[in-house]
Order: C-alpha cells, then structure tokens, then sequence
C-alpha cells in the first residue's frame, strides 16, 4: 500500500492543501469497495456450494434469503460510497 501523504499539492492548491486529505479518502473509499467485492465472492461460493450439496427447497430458499439481505446491505453501502466520492470529485479535480 503506498503512501498518499508524500503526495505534494500542485502549486494552484491553497496554503493549506486538502489534497493529501482527499486521496486518502478516495483510497479509503476504493478499499471499500475491495472489501465489498470480496462480499460478493463469497455469497457467490455460498450459492455454489448450497446449490451443488442440497436440492430441498427449504435450503434453498434459506440461501435465497440470506444473499438477498447481504446484497440488500451491499447496495445500500454501495449508495453511501458514492454519495461519499460523489462530494470530493469535485474536489479533487483541483488537487490534478
């Protein structure tokens, strides 16, 4: 992982630079959505592992249930990610 704070703000930024701030804030946000990726593999190895083992239809509604809360709460953070990165876009264009 590198090091965002040895990153010098272009000579347009103000005498006290956000940019340092704001790129660590988009990499925070990117590893976010690493670990939400991450999520995702997984209920999809827990699909494919219930479907391949079980062929009741109570298990396998039971599966369909539990990844839909998962992914329910995976769109909602997804939601709040990009409101997030949405706000310092704007910002960061000027730190470029």
């Amino acid at each position: 992982m590198t090091d965002d704070r040895n990153i010098h703000c272009p000579t347009t930024c103000p005498r006290s630079c956000p940019c340092p701030i704001l790129l660590e804030i988009a990499t925070s946000i990117a590893n976010e959505e690493q670990a939400l990726a991450c999520i995702l593999n997984a209920e999809c190895d827990k699909i494919s592992k219930v479907v391949a083992a079980y062929s009741d239809y109570e298990t396998l509604v039971a599966i369909d249930t539990s990844v839909q809360s998962t992914l329910d709460r995976i769109i909602s953070l997804e939601g709040v990610l990009k409101a997030k990165l949405d706000s310092i876009i704007p910002l960061l264009n000027d730190c470029m």
